[in-house]
């Protein structure tokens, strides 16, 4: 049996290299070796545990990361403190307590890249560059989407220096790594404006298809068209003009490039709404607009029949949940998927909840739940039961769109909870590796098949539910 110890704790770091207790021995890059308690790395981290006492190995190998990096993961695990964490060895830092699944040093990482990575000196781009970098790999390498989060949030750009920024950030477009594509978007946030701009501007070096290379075509597959065209419409039409032109004036695309283009051209008429399309039509008889359905806010009181009198389309899967009751939906299994729009601005504090039953779980459950935190800055905060801390406004989905109609979807699969917002991916939890320490077999019954899905909703007038009522 374990003996009943917390960490971080101090075990004193002039044990490490102890020729008595040091009985694991971690291998480093040129050929060094610290000598460490297997006891103690294993209270600190499940893999080592398992590594020792499971799998019985006595040596571990360090060459993936820096010296400084392990000389400073020790001494983490040795006295609690990261005394030794300094920007430079951060990232390896980082991804060890990743890897490891330290819960409490990736804690302290995301609260020092908070406090000094993000602190500027000069406020240059190097500087900005360099956390954003560190943002980007995390996100990209260890799917850490709080670092992300954080530089969004904390590094203030005007217009100016984010389109300056961005424009630098994007540079030599066509060897730019694609995460940095993803991580600009993030930072563009609604100013998309700015990316159009980038893309226009590299296009136009080069007049002809040729330069629609592999990031040009990324771009305009990830490029949230219905944003775009929403906040900066002239913008965007030149962009599509210019697309055209391109189009009309090669002979030579290939069939990729011109399903590409013709998809992105195609889309300036049409807003998505995940599965049906609405039109943007001038005829008195056409659909829904986007932009009809914004309107709708203004009158809180409006009822289904004022929605089903506008588009038959929404009048056919859209309907108002009731309010503050459990209502048992029946999505299609193995993937379970829900869909439903908030509508306006008087959600904050709101709370959204899916249950999900499972027969291997006796006949028990697992829910999510979300609630806006804040509608100003499009703040939504989550929980996941059996995979995260019991309590909202400890996790917080990314990059959740401003826009004041959200159509939301929440996906469960054999390995993911998703959550897109207006053709956004907000959340994509891995159940397997995104769960909270101490989560480790609970969150085992998501991977199960469900049984039936229930829908609970604090909003009253203002929330739209696709879905039928069993």
């Amino acid at each position: 049996m374990k003996p009943r110890i917390r960490v971080p704790a101090n075990f004193g770091k002039e044990h490490i290299n102890s020729p008595v207790h040091g009985n694991i021995k971690l291998k480093l890059k040129d050929g060094q070796e610290i000598k460490v308690n297997s006891i103690i790395m294993s209270l600190n981290s499940p893999v080592i545990d398992n590594l020792t006492s499971n799998l019985t190995q006595s040596t571990l190998e360090m060459d993936d990361f820096t010296n400084s990096a392990v000389d400073c993961f020790v001494e983490s695990m040795y006295t609690g403190d990261v005394e030794k964490l300094e920007k430079l060895n951060f990232e390896d830092v980082n991804k060890m307590a990743h890897v490891f699944k330290v819960g409490w040093l990736s804690k302290k990482c995301v609260l020092f890249y908070k406090t000094d990575i993000l602190k500027f000196e000069n406020n240059s781009y190097r500087e900005i560059e360099f956390a954003c970098e560190i943002a980007s790999r995390a996100h990209f390498h260890l799917k850490q989407k709080q670092f992300v989060s954080l530089f969004v949030k904390h590094v203030t750009f005007d217009l100016v220096s984010k389109n300056t920024f961005l424009q630098r950030y994007l540079a030599g477009f066509a060897k730019v790594p694609r995460r940095r594509i993803d991580t600009s978007l993030a930072v563009a946030g609604k100013d998309l404006n700015i990316i159009g701009n980038c893309l226009t501007a590299y296009l136009s070096s080069n007049f002809e298809c040729a330069k629609f290379d592999e990031n040009v075509l990324y771009l305009l597959q990830k490029l949230d068209i219905g944003k775009f065209r929403q906040t900066y419409p002239s913008q965007f039409m030149e962009l599509v003009n210019f697309l055209s032109e391109i189009l009309e004036e090669s002979e030579s695309a290939c069939d990729e490039v011109k399903s590409t283009i013709t998809s992105f051209i195609k889309r300036r008429r049409t807003i998505l709404v995940k599965g049906e399309e609405i039109q943007d039509t001038d005829s008195a008889n056409s659909e829904m607009q986007l932009e009809d359905f914004e309107g709708l806010e203004e009158n809180i009181d409006f009822g289904c029949k004022d929605v089903q009198s506008q588009t038959a389309n929404v009048r056919s899967v859209w309907r108002r949940p009731l309010k503050s009751q459990w209502e048992v939906i029946q999505p299609s299994p193995p993937i379970h998927s829900v869909q439903f729009i908030t509508l306006g601005e008087t959600g904050q504090q709101r709370r959204i909840g899916l249950y999900f039953r499972f027969p291997a779980d006796k006949g028990l459950g697992r829910g999510f739940e979300m609630k806006c935190e804040n509608i100003g800055t499009s703040v939504w905060s989550y929980f996941i039961s059996g995979c995260t801390n019991s309590q909202l406004k400890s996790e917080f989905l990314y990059n959740v769109p401003r826009d004041k109609v959200k159509h939301w979807t929440v996906t469960k699969t054999f390995t993911h909870l998703n959550v897109t917002c207006n053709d956004v991916t907000v959340l994509n939890f891995n159940f397997a590796t995104d769960h909270s320490t101490g989560y480790e077999n609970s969150c085992q019954i998501w991977v199960k098949n469900c049984s039936s899905v229930s829908f609970w909703t604090s909003y009253a007038e203002n929330l739209l539910l696709k879905s039928q009522v069993t």
